[in-house]
């Protein structure tokens, strides 16, 4: 079987058209999950930031993150903060400072949008057969091994 040469481009496009579909596939388990924690699009983005920040992080470097001003910023992290789904503390060096960062409620949160996002894509790969599956997870092998695992989905 002869290979044919694909582009860095065609490939990107393959994979956004898949991740496009995939999502989509996934996008009404994921919603119902949004709204049944009650989120807006602008706190679901804050669930995934703090997530994937590795670390605490200020109320204006978050603010950066989603492009929104320190106020708004601040009433999302509120509403949040009382649902129990970000803690907020002092800095121990400058009291001024303030560190955000997901309670156990709110990684449990991301972990359920995850595994919605997960059962989306199951649907797909379910209508693969076992060859195929093989292939394709041999082909995803070294792009998993040079992109940033996300907590709560298994390497």
């Amino acid at each position: 079987m002869q290979q044919t040469a694909v582009s860095s481009e065609q490939l990107a496009d393959q994979i956004a058209r898949f991740l496009a579909g995939a999502m989509r596939t996934s996008q009404n388990e994921v919603f119902q999950l949004v709204e049944e924690l009650d989120l807006s699009m602008t706190q679901l983005k804050i669930l995934h930031i703090l997530d994937g920040s590795g670390k605490e992080l200020t109320p204006s470097a978050l603010a950066q993150f989603i492009g929104l001003s320190p106020a708004a910023t601040g009433r999302a992290v509120d509403v949040m903060t009382r649902a129990g789904l970000v803690s907020r503390r002092e800095d121990e060096a400058d009291r001024r400072v303030k560190r955000l960062a997901l309670t156990a409620a709110g990684l449990a949160a991301v972990t359920k949008i995850t595994e919605a996002r997960i059962t989306g894509l199951t649907r797909i790969v379910e209508g693969l057969d076992l060859d195929q599956r093989a292939a394709l997870s041999a082909a995803l092998a070294p792009l998993l091994s040079s992109v940033p695992q996300t907590p709560g989905c298994t390497p």
